[in-house]
């Protein structure tokens, strides 16, 4: 009888332990064309943060609903258009906003472990959950070292999400009305990662898509 309550505590301990990934069933890669509305904002989007194969957003007239969080709560998954803080604005000329993915939310712990996210110490099991690099993971570039002619290259990206300081942080809990962003192409991305979270306050709407 013993041993049957033993081996009973034993199972309860591991199940607990065995965290069920963390999905994320209504953000899709792609992203939609769409018209230009009443009230929507236009950002002219240069950088390559949100890249992922098929050159999202560098370049293009990415279109903005500025009111869309008035009436609706920011989502994991979200690609918001936000105020840099401070520490992430420069004085090169480029601009004050920028857009980038929501992937933690006030009150939720967040670590990165060799380029995966954790989430409450649940794998964060979507495409953006983990370390891209021209929308592909490690597992998909070790696939590319032998029969590609840019394997060195391959190599080294490999080596900086496994190892880096930006694909590897502590155990970090998202204050209240605080968000925590993380854009599509990491090693070109600058995010949470480097300033920290985001306030509700410095977001200025929800990217909706680019302009047809």
């Amino acid at each position: 009888m013993h041993r049957i309550i033993i081996f009973m505590l034993i199972m309860i301990f591991f199940t607990a332990c065995r965290q069920e990934p963390l999905l994320d069933n209504h953000t899709t890669v792609s992203v939609a064309n769409v018209n230009v509305g009443e009230g929507m904002v236009l950002f002219k989007h240069m950088n390559d943060n949100m890249e992922l194969k098929e050159r999202e957003f560098s370049g293009s007239d990415v279109v903005v609903d500025p009111s869309y969080y008035k009436s609706n709560s920011v989502q994991r998954g979200d690609i918001i258009y936000y105020q840099k803080p401070q520490a992430a604005k420069s004085n090169n000329g480029s601009p004050d906003t920028e857009i980038s993915r929501v992937v933690a939310l006030p009150g939720e712990s967040i670590r990165i472990e060799k380029g995966l996210i954790f989430i409450n110490g649940r794998t964060l099991d979507t495409f953006y959950g983990q370390a891209l690099w021209g929308g592909m993971n490690v597992e998909e570039l070790n696939k590319m070292i032998n029969s590609d002619s840019n394997s060195e290259n391959i190599k080294k990206v490999i080596k900086i999400i496994q190892e880096s300081d930006e694909t590897n942080k502590k155990e970090f809990k998202v204050p209240d009305g605080q968000y925590y962003i993380i854009g599509d192409n990491w090693i070109r991305s600058g995010d949470s990662r480097h300033y920290g979270p985001i306030s509700k306050d410095s977001i200025f709407g929800k990217v909706i898509g680019y302009k047809k």
